[in-house]
Parts: C-alpha cells; structure tokens; sequence
C-alpha cells in the first residue's frame, strides 16, 4: 500500500509541473552521448527540442548554430516550454546555405511555448522567414530576440516584384475555427532586412488576442509592423482582433517602390495603437482596408509621436472605395503628436485622409512643415468629429486640400469645413522640434496644456507617451505627452541616496531614498542589456513589479519631474 502510495504521488507531482527540467545545448556537446546536462551538453538546437516535455527549459550556450528548427512539442497552459539563451551568452542561429525550409524557427501547430534571447540571422531565399508561427498556436511568447538579415536573396541588386517576399516575424492564423490566441511579441529588435513587398513583423488572419509591445523595428525595406485581415489567410474569421501595438520604435522603414508604414493595420479590429514612435518611414501610420467590400474598425491610436516621415504622421481610409478597395470605421485618433512631416514635399502634410465613417481626431498636436500643410483629404468622411487639436507651423501659414476645396487659412478652414471649432492654431512649446533632437514634452507654459476635450476620459490603462497619468488637473493636453507641474518631487541630490533592493531580485524591486522621502512621484525607466526601454513609468509606490522580465542584468534610471536623470543603478533579474 505504501508503495501504492509513492507511485501516485510522485505521478503527482510530476503532472503537476514539479519534475520540470533545464537542459542545455553547446556547440561543442554531442547529440548521441549526452544527457543533456550542463555537464553533457547536446550539440544541436533541434536534438534538444525534441527531448523536451511540458515545463522543460532549454538553455543554448554562446555560439553559431547553423539549423533551422521546427519546433514540434507543447507545454501546458501551467507549464510552458522554454527555448533561450543561457544567461547572457551570445546565440546565434544561422539558416545562411540551408534551402530545405523557408523558416529558421518554424512553430507550426504548438502552443504554450516561449522563445527568447536568441539571434536569428541569415536567411536569404524566396519567401525567406526568421521566425513562423502558423496555424493553432496559443500562448506564444517572442521576447527580446534579435531577428537581422532575413532577405527574400542574397542579391542586393535584384529588382523587386510582388512576387519577392521576406518575413523576418510572421504569424498565420490560418485556421478558421482555432484562432491564434494570448500571442506576446515584446522587446525583439527586427533590422536590416530586405523584405520586397512583405512587412518585418506581421500578424496576419485568424488571430484573437495578442500584444506587439516595447519592439524595434529599423532600418526595413517595407513595412514595420503590419496587422492584417482579409487576405484569404483563414477561410473564416479571418481578421488578426483584440490586440495591443504599444511601445514599439520604428524608424527608417522606407521603400523605393511602395508607400511603407511604420505601423500598417490592413483589415484588423478591435485595435489599440498607442505609446509608439514612429519617424523616417513612409507613413508613420496606416489605417487602411485594401480589399474591396471588406472593413477596418475599431481601432484607437493614441498617445503615440509621429515626426519627420516622408509622406505623412497618419494616413486613414479607404484609399479607393468603393471599386477600389475596403472601408475604415468607427476609428479614434486621440492625443497624438505629429511633427514636421512629409520630408518628400508632396503636398500631403501631416495627415492623409481617405473614405472614412464614424471617426474622431481629437487632442492631436499637428506641428506643420515648411511647405504649411496639414493635410489632404479626397472622398468623403460621414460624421467625422475633428476639434480641440492644436495646429502650429512656423511662417504662421495654413494650407489644405480637403475634398477638392483648398484652404488657406486655418481660420477659413475652420468655417468651411465646420469642423475645430475649439481648436487652436498656436506654438504648443514642444522642448525640442528640432527632428534630429526632438523632445515631445511641453514647456510648462505650452497651450496645449488642458487644451483637450474638457469631456475626454482616459482609457482604463491608457497613459501618455512618457507613461505619466494620461489626465492631470482634471482635463487632458493636446498631443502625446501630459504636462505635469505638481512640485511634489525634489531632485535626488547624490547617487548615495537612494538604494534598491534585493540585488539580484526575483519579482519586486524596492526602491528606497536615505533621507526617508518617499519614491513615489519619481518615473523610471528600465532598460536591458540591448539598450532597449523594457518597461517606464511613474513610481507609484516604492516598489517597481518586475513581471514578466527576462532573466539578465537591466539598468534602472530615476527621473526627476522635469525628466532629468538623477541616478542610474544596474540590477540583476534572477
């Protein structure tokens, strides 16, 4: 009976996640005599994921492994699987002369699974891909990995067609009735890839539930970050739904032969957009639906910056509808900043307005270029609310083309459109509009202060661009950044006074000042080991929640409430 006993509880404790292991991976081990130990490493990526059970961690030691993987094992909804780098060691994972797979990792079908800290490089072919996730894949989590030189050839000359695609991250929901769910993007750096007509980072068809948060995304040949539908991906709900894009940089996403956003959504809804910057790409966003008798809806952007891109901060509408393509509806452009765009003089301004239904742009700052434009609108917009933005251009000028009728004066705009009647036509005091230095925040006499509408209500977790509370001295700003003037915080005087503890933590860190005031007041910002901005906000206590961080060593900065720093300390995450 005791025996009986034994079994089952160790059957137990074994369902229940407590024989979870850590196997590693080296290139100098060897598949056929190792255990898998830290001692007897395996020797290849794919050998030691297909050891793996639910739970299991792999640990990858520094080094260049020249595979392509197919990760074909699950975890639970209790116990992920893991795939990363060992500590800080330097992984790189090559697909360069291996042509049997478009992908370098390829998840396809498999759920509960987490990949991170890895390097995924080389892969130029047709339809080359860095990492693929494609068909019923829950709970999948891509975080902090590098993802460089995915190219469609190894040609930098070839022409481009539509035929000529690369995908360094790209995710099919494929499956009509299974959709892609709990989907975390966060804190990847996607670069210097040659995508023909595809986009860097993509999340394409039947997906419901994901968020595409705190990544870089530069220096891209197309499309930075693109949210699609209606493309025949699933043949049934087929529109990527219910997701975040927030925190993400994009920049130098610029193309020779197609207009290119920063962030696209093609055909998805139920979006928020917000807390991005997006600057020298095509657009700085599209809010777009390309297939004729279909919809884009029910997308917020808010709180994000869009400056110096070359045709405008935000395209919206349906481009050519109705023969030509879908509609746009029910969308909100709610307190962005937008700043000397169209660096190729093309007339657009700041913003490109198409078909459009049921739409808000309010509390939006519009800082015009040298040419004195705001914007061009062609079509119509039914029952379009556009007030209390702030508009400014140096020369004092105003120029737009709206539905055919020019406009020469923002007044006379204001009139014939009937449109901004509580709009201001004034210098918002950014700190800095300089595009090469530009510095979003308001200087503490700026207009755009409490110049928001008065009725406005933040979302449930909305904040603006620096993570401050999005509503202060009980209405909002115009534009992405929310002044605050409360004198409640004093500058740090010394890096003595304050210490953070544990060192190396697990979940919380404590912050705490020697001369006994409170840390709360204070912002923070957390950055990694990659120079990415993990997480930033104001301390709203004196501990700082650290989950959901990788381990690794992250560097903390305390601000000021002018948003100077006053100390940095380096801590480690077990």
């Amino acid at each position: 009976m005791k025996t009986i006993m034994l079994i089952l509880i160790s059957t137990l404790f074994y369902l229940n996640g407590f024989c979870q292991q850590n196997y590693y991976v080296n290139t100098a081990g060897n598949d056929d005599t190792g255990d898998g130990s830290y001692n007897l490493p395996w020797q290849t990526i794919q050998n030691g994921m297909d050891q793996l059970s639910a739970g299991d961690t792999l640990n990858i030691m520094a080094g260049t492994y020249n595979e392509k993987l197919f990760v074909e094992v699950s975890g639970t909804n209790e116990n992920k699987i893991v795939i990363r780098n060992n500590s800080n060691d330097t992984v790189i994972i090559s697909g360069a002369d291996i042509i049997d797979s478009e992908a370098v990792i390829e998840i396809y079908n498999q759920s509960n699974i987490t990949i991170e800290g890895l390097f995924i490089t080389n892969n130029e072919m047709p339809d080359s891909k860095g990492i693929l996730i494609e068909a019923k894949c829950n709970n999948i989590t891509i975080r902090n990995n590098k993802i460089y030189n995915i190219n469609f050839s190894n040609n930098a000359t070839d022409v481009v067609t539509e035929e000529t695609n690369a995908q360094p991250l790209i995710v099919f929901g494929t499956e009509s009735l299974d959709p892609v769910m709990s989907l975390i993007i966060e804190g990847n750096k996607i670069y210097d890839c040659r995508t023909g007509y595809s986009e860097a980072l993509a999340i394409n068809g039947n997906v419901d539930g994901f968020e595409v948060v705190n990544n870089t995304v530069h220096n891209i040949t197309n499309i930075g970050i693109d949210i699609i539908g209606h493309e025949g991906t699933s043949l049934q709900n087929d529109q990527a739904r219910n997701g975040l894009v927030k925190g993400n940089t994009i920049y130098n996403c610029i193309s020779a032969y197609a207009t290119s956003g920063g962030i696209y959504v093609d055909g998805g809804k139920d979006l928020v957009i917000e807390n991005n910057v997006s600057y020298h790409n095509g657009y700085g966003i599209e809010i777009g639906c390309e297939n004729t008798g279909k919809t884009t809806s029910n997308v917020v952007v808010r709180d994000n910056l869009f400056y110096d891109n070359e045709v405008c901060a935000i395209a919206i509408g349906g481009f050519d509808y109705p023969d030509g393509s879908g509609k746009v509806v029910d969308c909100d452009i709610l307190n962005n900043t937008c700043m000397k765009n169209d660096f190729a003089v093309d007339g657009t301004g700041e913003m490109y307005i198409t078909y459009l239904e049921n739409a808000n742009i309010k509390n939006n700052i519009f800082y015009i270029s040298g040419q004195n434009i705001f914007a061009y609108a062609e079509l119509s917009q039914v029952n379009l609310v556009m007030d209390y933005n702030l508009f400014y251009s140096l020369s004092g000028n105003f120029e737009t083309d709206w539905n055919g009728t020019q406009y020469a004066s923002f007044s006379v705009f204001q009139t014939g459109t009937g449109s901004n009647a509580n709009s201001l036509f004034s210098d918002p005091l950014l700190v800095s509009a300089d595009v090469l230095s530009a510095d979003f925040h308001l200087q503490e006499n700026s207009p755009a202060i409490n110049a928001g509408d008065p009725d406005f209500v933040a979302g449930d977790t909305e904040t603006d661009f620096y993570g401050n509370e999005r509503v202060f001295d009980n209405r909002v700003d115009c534009g992405a950044y929310e002044c605050q003037t409360s004198s409640e915080v004093s500058k740090i005087k010394t890096a003595e006074d304050i210490v953070i503890f544990p060192n190396p933590c697990s979940s919380v860190l404590n912050v705490r000042l020697l001369n006994n005031k409170t840390a709360k007041g204070y912002y923070y910002t957390i950055m990694n080991n990659l120079g990415q901005t993990i997480s930033k906000g104001k301390m709203e206590s004196n501990q700082i929640s650290l989950n959901g961080f990788s381990r690794g060593s992250y560097q903390l900065i305390i601000l000021d409430s002018e948003y100077q720093p006053v100390h940095t300390v380096e801590f480690i995450k077990n």
